[in-house]
């Protein structure tokens, strides 16, 4: 279902997921923030941007998992341009931004930039997120499933990035394939997927 009142607990705890999700030995986007919570609050914000550009789902009205999506065509309103800029502008900076644009850029082309150069219709998923009570519980995949239909109903992939091989690993479990890694060096990687549709 598409959020279509905003809810600011859900997107403290959508921020609190990302924020302080174990990375175990690997090096995750959190290492340009100065700290976990500066990663839960820019997330928080994202979850903002994604709802005023109307790209927020849940999974029922409880919000047990939610994702992040835009379709072949859909822009980024005014709205949500702003919320994203006030998202990165409180909790990184400019020298973070900086840090983290060169780290990307030494990684190289992601699959989404490729695949806007050659002019192919996708569906991006900006954001993956079951909230910390119901993890563990199956959401993972019925959130998932929403971009994946609306894939098969448009017949275009569904891509998204991650930033762990623990995260990428879960994605592959529920049908995604890895198309590329790219390194960054000492900041770690970048996993591209993509699901083709059925």
């Amino acid at each position: 279902m598409k959020i279509t009142k905003w809810d600011e607990q859900a997107a403290e705890d959508i921020g609190h997921a990302f924020g302080y999700y174990d990375y175990g030995q690997e090096t995750g986007m959190g290492v340009f923030y100065s700290s976990k919570e500066a990663v839960a609050n820019y997330i928080a914000g994202y979850v903002r941007m994604a709802f005023e550009g109307q790209m927020l789902y849940a999974t029922s009205e409880r919000g047990e998992g939610y994702i992040a999506y835009t379709l072949p065509g859909q822009k980024m309103n005014l709205k949500a341009g702003m919320a994203i800029l006030k998202a990165l502008f409180r909790n990184m900076s400019l020298k973070e931004m900086i840090r983290m644009g060169k780290a990307l850029s030494k990684g190289g082309r992601s699959l989404q930039d490729r695949m806007k150069k050659e002019k192919k219709d996708f569906i991006f998923v900006g954001m993956v997120c079951v909230r910390e009570q119901y993890q563990g519980q199956g959401y993972m995949r019925k959130v998932l499933d929403m971009a994946f239909s609306e894939g098969n109903r448009l017949h275009v992939p569904v891509i998204l990035e991650t930033d762990a091989k623990s995260k990428c690993d879960k994605y592959m479990h529920l049908g995604m394939e890895l198309e590329g890694v790219r390194y960054m060096g000492a900041y770690g990687k970048m996993y591209d997927l993509i699901k083709y549709p059925n």
